[in-house]
């Protein structure tokens, strides 16, 4: 992050400017000791705040002398567990990519199998769905105003930008709104017949919609931020679709400024109208053992979209999860998916996947799969 320090984050993209190795280490360390500060006093950051909270759960009390020492080996000691993940992860799929492409793509299905959920988006997997129903609209899968009940599985809440750190607005969501904003400009669906029904394990991800959705009711907006790296290469339809976001949803407004650590950033900022805040209902569900049970034909879903959520989880629990979605969805309906699951009983492969580029060095895949 960028809103606890002054110092600029260590990325893979400015390893080079920092220095060597040993001025590197020497801004990790001072940057720990500013985090460390922060968690101490949080004040009104609701960053600081989650992390304070989650240093006291793990026993330790960041106001004291001891409490700080005992930072000072406690998270040092997760960034490695996070960098020995990454990297045996790496192993992994260059192990399966040598076997062959099935093998690289199973690999990558599961890779987050053993690790805790979670809530971390960004503007990436929106512009992945955007593009994919797009295709599915050019295919004649999705006609014009066919899509009145949508569903999202693990919306996904911004706490910090993992590729950049990005920390310098309040959390937000995104897909939500995303999602809503792409099928009206695609004619896909209609303002006033449209509803998106969030389904998520989390408390804070839950809350922090009905929040959104309390104050729209109220007669307020939600404000997005969407962040761009000036440093990399995006893909000429991703800029186009960064600029368009919130069309049908909102308006321009001007964003907060990122501090000067955070590097050369083009910031867009928007505000979305309460009406398409207050059509998002947050739902406490676990896609793997549970569903909304008691839908009737016309309650059912049109679309579900899952993305960055399955990878969490083994086969087993993929094809639990894509029963628990095929019975809430319409006959007919589609299911959107980064994640590549065998399909089960109703559920078939519309098409083998759409691969989505986002930048020279970013890129995704979207499943679709249909209700038979």
């Amino acid at each position: 992050g960028t809103s606890f320090t002054t110092l600029p984050p260590v990325l893979q993209q400015n390893l080079t400017s920092l220095g060597d190795a040993r001025a590197v280490e020497s801004i990790v360390q001072k940057r720990l000791e500013d985090l460390i500060i922060g968690i101490a006093s949080p004040r009104a950051d609701e960053r600081l705040q989650f992390a304070r909270a989650l240093v006291q759960d793990a026993g330790i009390d960041p106001m004291t002398p001891q409490g700080k020492a005992r930072l000072r080996v406690y998270l040092p000691a997760l960034r490695q567990r996070v960098l020995a993940e990454y990297a045996e992860n790496i192993r992994v799929l260059d192990f399966a990519k040598a076997v062959d492409p099935v093998s690289a793509l199973a690999a990558y299905s599961t890779m987050f199998r053993e690790r805790g959920l979670s809530s971390d988006t960004s503007l990436l997997p929106a512009f992945a769905i955007d593009q994919a129903l797009e295709r599915l609209q050019a295919q004649g899968t999705s006609g014009p105003g066919s899509l009145r009940r949508l569903a999202i599985v693990g919306p996904g809440l911004d706490v910090a930008n993992k590729d950049h750190g990005y920390d310098f607005y309040p959390q937000q969501t995104i897909q939500p709104f995303a999602l809503i904003d792409s099928v009206l400009r695609l004619g896909l669906a209609t303002p006033d017949d449209l509803v998106v029904t969030t389904l998520d394990v989390s408390p804070r991800v839950n809350q922090h919609i009905q929040s959104a959705r309390d104050e729209a009711r109220a007669g307020n907006g939600y404000t997005l931020h969407l962040p761009l790296d000036d440093g990399e290469r995006w893909n000429p339809d991703l800029m186009a679709y960064w600029r368009r976001f919130g069309g049908r949803i909102g308006r321009n407004v001007e964003p907060r400024s990122p501090p000067s650590s955070a590097g050369k950033i083009n910031v867009r900022g928007v505000q979305v109208s309460p009406a398409a805040a207050a059509s998002i209902v947050p739902r406490d569900l676990n896609i793997v053992f549970e569903r909304l049970d008691g839908l009737a034909a016309a309650e059912r879903f049109d679309l579900v979209v899952a993305t960055n959520v399955l990878v969490y989880y083994d086969v087993f629990e993929q094809g639990l999860a894509l029963i628990n979605i095929a019975a809430m969805l319409r006959p007919g309906g589609v299911f959107l998916s980064n994640t590549p699951i065998p399909p089960l009983g109703p559920m078939m492969l519309s098409a083998r996947y759409a691969t989505i580029v986002h930048s020279d060095r970013q890129r995704d895949f979207v499943f679709a799969y249909h209700r038979q």
